[in-house]
């Protein structure tokens, strides 16, 4: 035994069938790991979200910040009246089932004003474009190709530089192909 023997106190006098010696802590809660799993669901989520986001941002697909738009008047295009230029030249191109509507195009384009040297016809060896229309190419040939398609009784004109002439010409060119369509339209 030691020399040093300190005074009992309350401690010593614990009885010893209790089988606890020593100094004693409580214990743990009772870990709840569905709450657990729960946060840390929701947490993953949430960072995977946050990521999709800033990776949306920096790849420009979402403006933070969009510019405001101007609240400038829209001008109108003016209406273009149909007209008779029998100063242009008429390329008719038959692209449809029928080699008749070719002369039947001819007659009719010559009988509205255009003079034999400037209507020009040739036949395609497509046979099958669906829609006959009125191909120009200058916006301010519009006029003049609507009076064609008018002429011919023909619904669908469009700008194209598909049938460009050559540059020597001086002349407006507009170009009829004729399609599928052509027949039903007499």
């Amino acid at each position: 035994m030691p020399k040093n023997r300190y005074p009992d106190d309350r401690f010593d006098a614990v009885p010893r069938d209790q089988g606890r010696v020593g100094a004693h802590r409580a214990e743990n809660p009772r870990l709840r790991l569905g709450l657990v799993f729960l946060w840390a669901a929701v947490g993953a989520i949430v960072l995977f979200l946050v990521g999709v986001f800033a990776a949306l941002v920096v790849t420009d697909r979402i403006d933070l910040f969009p510019a405001t738009q101007s609240t400038a008047a829209v001008t109108p295009t003016p209406t273009v009246s149909p007209t008779i230029d029998t100063k242009s030249v008429v390329l008719i191109l038959n692209a449809g089932p029928t080699d008749a509507d070719t002369e039947v195009a001819q007659q009719e384009v010559l009988a509205a004003g255009w003079t034999a040297d400037a209507v020009l016809t040739v036949s395609s060896d497509q046979k099958d474009f669906p829609t006959s229309t009125v191909y120009y190419v200058n916006p301010g040939d519009r006029g003049a190709a609507l009076g064609l398609a008018k002429t011919l009784g023909l619904a669908t004109v469009q700008q194209s530089d598909a049938y460009q002439q050559d540059a020597a010409s001086k002349k407006m060119q507009l170009t009829v192909v004729i399609g599928e369509d052509f027949s039903s339209s007499e």
